[in-house]
């Protein structure tokens, strides 16, 4: 399926090995990034962190939950698999996936459905609203459209619910709002960034792209030397976060942290009037990100809303003074449907980056020394590019 901005393989659990211990081989074998093929030329990836994705797909058994995804990333040119953290764009998939396979069924004359995913790589929940045919069947066509995928499909929204502390158990894993990293080169001086790092279903380092040295924002932004010194970044970030217990250890889970770096934009966005927050660039397995990460949107409109992130501090338009857009109640309201006083009325927060813009609605509350993010809201497409039976060689692994 082509999810959101990402593509990968959709599969049963039950079709793979039940130990996830087991699970290395036959993925790396069919997507074909055995024997560390950066073409993946004997497999069905793409060669590319973006198309190099599974999603593994099961009913499930938790109370008020349709189904259990689990998501691994397959490296290119290394055999490695990733089960750290989530892939936002491939998660906007599961739904219609399971639609589609008669996971969930529509009520009959229902225009939407609502899908619930528990993602097993974070424990956290995602809510997806797809919308139907006069079948119950999953609507495939329509006239929404999302940077960095060709044509336009129907809009699915993929709401991530108390996306806070996906894997570190804290929105602020530092506990702080804004962190000093320090970075030693490896034939250098030292040099030290601003960065919020902060943990909205899959954590990241956000880097102020104002603190960044000038001959690094100079740099080719895919050479080797740039690319190196941002990896350094995200490397001791992921140690401050506690995600690893050396700057050697993170080296060697490269899909979580990310690492994405933000700056004030004067552009317009492609969808609106409105002047984006911020802009960002982000990375992917160490390069460039062609356009944003879904969960990168979620981390960094949830920092917009928050004082004292860099995100707040660079962003063109302050989250307080955005939209709110119009919505029906949270689950957080009261049942009058008034809304509880720890969550105001949530706003819209636009991200821009290299191929456009992502709107995203945030409910939050924060103040100096309280914050909480009841859920952030973006809308993708997706469709199903083929089906059938994909084989490997487990001998070659």
């Amino acid at each position: 399926m082509r999810a959101g901005t990402s593509k990968g393989l959709f599969v049963y659990r039950h079709d793979l090995p039940a130990s996830e211990k087991l699970w290395a081989g036959p993925l790396l074998a069919a997507m074909g990034s055995q024997n560390c093929d950066a073409r993946q030329i004997d497999g069905v990836g793409g060669a590319t962190s973006t198309t190099s994705k599974v999603a593994v797909i099961s009913p499930s058994a938790r109370p008020g939950i349709d189904v259990d995804y689990t998501f691994v990333q397959v490296a290119v040119g290394q055999q490695a698999v990733d089960f750290s953290g989530n892939c936002g764009n491939m998660c906007s998939g599961v739904g219609p996936f399971a639609l589609q396979e008669g996971l969930v069924q529509a009520r009959p004359g229902a225009k939407t459905v609502d899908v619930r995913v528990y993602n097993t790589n974070t424990s956290r929940v995602i809510h997806e609203t797809l919308q139907v045919d006069e079948y119950g069947s999953f609507r495939e066509d329509g006239d929404y459209a999302i940077p960095g995928v060709k044509g336009t499909g129907s809009e699915i929204k993929v709401a991530f619910v108390d996306p806070a502390g996906s894997m570190t158990g804290k929105l602020f894993p530092s506990g702080k709002r804004t962190d000093t990293i320090v970075v030693k080169e490896r034939n250098g001086p030292r040099f030290a960034v601003k960065a919020t790092l902060i943990d909205a279903a899959n954590p990241f380092v956000v880097v102020d792209g104002s603190t960044l040295l000038t001959y690094m924002k100079m740099c080719a932004k895919d050479s080797a030397g740039y690319l190196e010194h941002m990896e350094l970044i995200r490397r001791e970030g992921a140690v401050m976060m506690g995600l690893a217990s050396s700057t050697d250890a993170a080296a060697k889970v490269r899909s979580t942290p990310k690492l994405a770096i933000v700056s004030p934009t004067e552009s317009k966005s492609p969808s609106s009037n409105a002047a984006a927050s911020v802009h960002v660039l982000a990375f992917s397995m160490g390069k460039p990100h062609p356009s944003l990460q879904l969960t990168g949107a979620v981390c960094l409109a949830s920092a917009a809303c928050i004082e004292g992130t860099v995100v707040s501090r660079v962003a063109t338009t302050p989250a307080c003074q955005l939209p709110t857009p119009e919505r029906s109640p949270s689950p957080m309201s009261a049942s009058d449907g008034s809304r509880s006083p720890l969550y105001p009325d949530s706003k819209m927060v636009r991200i821009s980056h290299s191929s456009g813009a992502i709107d995203v609605e945030v409910t939050a509350a924060s103040t100096k020394t309280f914050t909480a993010v009841d859920r952030c809201t973006v809308s993708r497409t997706a469709r199903r590019l083929f089906e059938g039976k994909v084989y490997y060689y487990q001998d070659l692994v």
